[in-house]
């Protein structure tokens, strides 16, 4: 038992860690650093395999003990200290895990609102009366050759 409070205790302090990386992501999207949030991003990369490897340790240690998941083989626990241990790590988890959630779908919107903006500037770029490049000046009335939309706006 000693085994799998030691790695809810690791990945305890992964989710922290992964979550300060997340929160940190979230300040460099809003300034628009995409250098920092790109750093940040392969920052997160390395502690999400850690906490993988681990959920594969605690797996393999609920597979040796006959249960397939952490909530049956809590459930046929007895009643001891060791267990009320294990309910306070794995709420803590929850709860983080949630706070990523919500932090993670916040960073999502931002980089969804960034490419959107992006692509609207390509738009507004590729429909310019400015001649074609590689065309006379009078063809296609100074559009774009394709005379279609690179991507499309959604803003």
């Amino acid at each position: 038992m000693k085994d799998i409070i030691d790695i809810l205790r690791q990945q305890l302090v992964l989710c922290r860690r992964l979550l300060d990386l997340a929160k940190a992501q979230k300040a460099e999207l809003v300034k628009t650093d995409a250098l920092a949030a790109r750093k940040l991003a392969t920052a997160i990369e390395p502690v999400i395999a850690n906490i993988n490897g681990l959920e594969k340790r605690k797996m393999d240690y609920l597979t040796e003990h006959g249960e397939d998941n952490l909530s049956s083989w809590f459930a046929k626990l007895p009643y001891s200290p060791d267990k009320k241990v294990i309910n306070t790590l794995i709420e803590s988890q929850e709860k983080l895990l949630q706070e990523l959630k919500m932090t993670n779908d916040n960073n999502l919107q931002y980089l969804d609102r960034h490419t959107k903006f992006i692509d609207y500037s390509i738009n507004v770029m590729t429909q310019t009366s400015a001649g074609v490049t590689y065309g006379t000046p009078g063809d296609n009335g100074g559009m774009p050759v394709q005379g279609k939309k690179m991507f499309d706006t959604g803003v």
